[in-house]
């Protein structure tokens, strides 16, 4: 734990200033990235035996100097928006065995002249896109395999004069899990826009797995190839290793044809449900420069800086520090956990009662146990020992 610790602040504080300000190309890409990143977390939290979760992020940029938008103009100063929710909720229908659920991933991001809360400001450098997708889960748990399906809508708020025009956009999707085996695909209309197969390989507790052994250490391997608009189309590969116990884990992002590595990472969770971790990041830039970073993520707080996961999705913003309110909690059957996580959560000191018959069960053991302490003890037989005195003779 200090030696992660130790080269996590080593990496931040010794790496090279990387500032880079946010470009126009950049900012026009995010609603690429937010779409696939939703699904994406949708493909995580959607198991057959999810029944809820809810994500919160809200991103601040304390750094004001490495906000600025870089256009044909020069740099202006600017704002960086970026905050979104998540919430899936799915519950059985009847005795019937199946389980529906209704999902809702929203996101509101973008780059504005001037801070603001709801109302931005609209200059003519500024960009504000809305991104949601919704849709409805359909699953056996007992038999471990599920339907999903539902749409996309992307809407450009506004559009400054200098980014490449946009309009609102839906697209469709559909996925479907079975055992450890996840495959997704995304349309706009009769466009194919991306498919997706994942493989969850490592045996987690939560899900009915195994707490320790070899197959814990199998890797969970997210494989997905993009339509790119008549160019090459791009294959995109992610590769999660547990190294140690579920709580020490290695990340790698390759994209293809570029076969070079884009990202690694090293984080470690302190409880295997990876509701706190420490990370250690290493991106490269196209032109082959490293990026080192790292951050530390608590239930409510997240702290990073150069981090690869913000700067893959969040308009290639690089150089900068992040502080991030920061909620993703998942319940699976009866427990609660972390995205992505393989264990229950280690506040649970109990397994919280969400069906009538365990609740009757559980108060009946209690008054049981209750009465058998107000028993009346067993008499005890005491044997008094005197002393016999002689006479003298």
């Amino acid at each position: 734990m200090r030696i992660l610790l130790c080269a996590l602040f080593f990496a931040i504080f010794s790496a090279p200033t990387f500032a880079g300000h946010v470009t126009t190309a950049g900012v026009s890409a995010g609603g690429g990235a937010t779409r696939d990143l939703q699904l994406r977390e949708i493909g995580q939290v959607f198991h057959p035996q999810t029944s809820g979760y809810l994500g919160a992020n809200y991103y601040y940029f304390p750094l004001p100097s490495q906000s600025k938008l870089t256009t044909e103009y020069g740099k202006h100063e600017g704002y960086i928006l970026r905050q979104n929710f998540a919430g899936y909720f799915a519950d059985s229908l009847g005795k019937s065995g199946w389980k529906l659920g209704i999902l809702w991933w929203m996101e509101r991001h973008g780059w504005d002249s001037e801070d603001f809360v709801l109302f931005p400001h609209y200059s003519k450098f500024s960009l504000i896109r809305s991104v949601q997708t919704t849709g409805f889960t359909l699953s056996r748990p007992h038999e471990n395999f599920g339907f999903a399906g539902g749409i996309q809508y992307v809407n450009p708020e506004h559009v400054g004069k200098i980014y490449e025009p946009e309009v609102d956009t839906l697209y469709e999707w559909v996925a479907a899990v079975w055992g450890p085996i996840s495959a997704q695909t995304s349309f706009h209309h009769s466009d194919f826009k991306h498919v997706r197969v994942t493989l969850n390989l490592e045996s987690k507790q939560v899900l009915g797995g195994k707490s320790s052994g070899p197959l814990t250490y199998l890797p969970n391997i997210d494989v997905a190839l993009f339509d790119r608009d008549g160019d090459k189309d791009s294959l995109r590969l992610f590769w999660e290793q547990n190294l140690i116990a579920q709580r020490l884990y290695a990340e790698a992002l390759v994209y293809f044809p570029n076969k070079s590595l884009r990202a690694v990472g090293l984080k470690y969770y302190p409880d295997p449900s990876k509701v706190v971790s420490f990370d250690v990041t290493c991106y490269r830039k196209r032109g082959g420069d490293l990026i080192w970073g790292g951050g530390i993520t608590m239930p409510f707080f997240r702290i990073a800086y150069n981090h690869a996961d913000d700067i893959e999705n969040v308009f290639g913003l690089r150089g900068t520090f992040v502080a991030q309110f920061h909620l993703g909690i998942e319940k699976i059957l009866d427990k609660f956990v972390g995205l992505n996580g393989s264990r229950s959560t280690p506040m649970m000191t109990r397994e919280i009662d969400t069906d009538g018959n365990v609740k009757k069960k559980r108060r009946e053991e209690r008054e049981k146990a209750f009465q058998e302490t107000r028993k009346p003890s067993a008499p005890k037989e005491i044997t008094a020992k005197g002393i016999v005195m002689e006479e003298a003779k």
